[in-house]
Parts: C-alpha cells; sequence; structure tokens
C-alpha cells in the first residue's frame, strides 16, 4: 500500500500528464521567460526607487543628521519651499519612470529612459565625489548605495539602447 505522500506524488504526476506536461523534462530544466523590455526597465526604476527610500532612510542614523534637517540645512544651503520642490522633482522623475516605462510609445520610451537615466548617473557621480572622502566614515554606506544606483541606471541605459527592434521583412 503507498503511503499519502506517494499517493499525492502519483495524482500530481498524473494530472501533469492528463494536461500535456512531461514531468521528466520539467526536472531537468527550467523555463526562461523571455521578459518584455518596457516591463523590464520598470522594474529596474522600481529598484532605483527602493535604493533611494533606504539610503534616505539609513542616512537619518547619521549622527548630527536629523539636528541637521531640524536646523532646516541641506548639503546644497539652507532649505526653501523652492529647493523642496526642486528636490521633489528629482523623486518624482524616477518614480513616474516605472509608469512611463510601460505606457510610452518606443521611440519615445526609449529616449525617455536613455537621458533621464544619462542625468540621474551624473547626480550620482557628483554625490560620491562629495562623499568619498568619508570612505570608512559614516557615508561609507551612502557612496555603495551611489555605486549600485549607477550601476541600475547604466542597465537602464544598456536596456534601452539595445531596444529590440522589428527584423526587416524582404
Amino acid at each position: 500500500m503507498l503511503s499519502r505522500s506517494s499517493n499525492e506524488l502519483l495524482w500530481n504526476y498524473h494530472m501533469f500528464d492528463l494536461i500535456g506536461i512531461d514531468m521528466t523534462k520539467q526536472k531537468r530544466s527550467l523555463v526562461d521567460n523571455k521578459i518584455n523590455i518596457k516591463l523590464r526597465l520598470a522594474a529596474l526604476w522600481t529598484s532605483l526607487m527602493f535604493l533611494y527610500i533606504y539610503a534616505d532612510y539609513f542616512i537619518l542614523r547619521v549622527p548630527g543628521k536629523l539636528e541637521s534637517i531640524m536646523e532646516l540645512s541641506t548639503p546644497v544651503g539652507p532649505t526653501t519651499p523652492k529647493l523642496l520642490v526642486i528636490f521633489s522633482l528629482i523623486l518624482i522623475v524616477p518614480s513616474v519612470m516605472t509608469a512611463l516605462s510601460v505606457f510610452l510609445p518606443p521611440r519615445i520610451n526609449r529616449w525617455a529612459n536613455i537621458s533621464i537615466a544619462a542625468v540621474w548617473s551624473s547626480m550620482s557621480f557628483l554625490i560620491i565625489i562629495e562623499d568619498i572622502g568619508d570612505i570608512g566614515g559614516w557615508y561609507t554606506f551612502y557612496v555603495l548605495f551611489q555605486v549600485v544606483e549607477i550601476v541600475v541606471l547604466a542597465t537602464i541605459i544598456y536596456q534601452a539602447w539595445k531596444w529590440p527592434r522589428i527584423a526587416p521583412e524582404n
């Protein structure tokens, strides 16, 4: 007599056989589905946003940072309504790129991803230049986040640059 787990295994095997799936092949190889370029780009922009959120969250733990925020000071000067709008735009653009990467038509989509990722990469480079002197100190984690952000942005540029094309008909 078969144990319950053996019965379940035979039942599952039989069900796969009924719908035409060869279980012997399924155990050996995995399916690697092609992911649409628009979804890849949206996933990359989403990853970038998580990096922004976590870097900004962790920076609150740097000694003196909360006091600096309470005193309304930023690395580029005192906090003003205009500066907050600029900071907001810096975060709004990649947030919106998550959706735009899915909904924009291919030609506009491609160039929007390349140009915006290039500009945002340059901002990350500037942050690295500003904080590189603190390697080993409190801002080391922030430089690490910036390096990873640049890798994600470079991947966005690469993916958009290599956007699949329709083969010409003969």
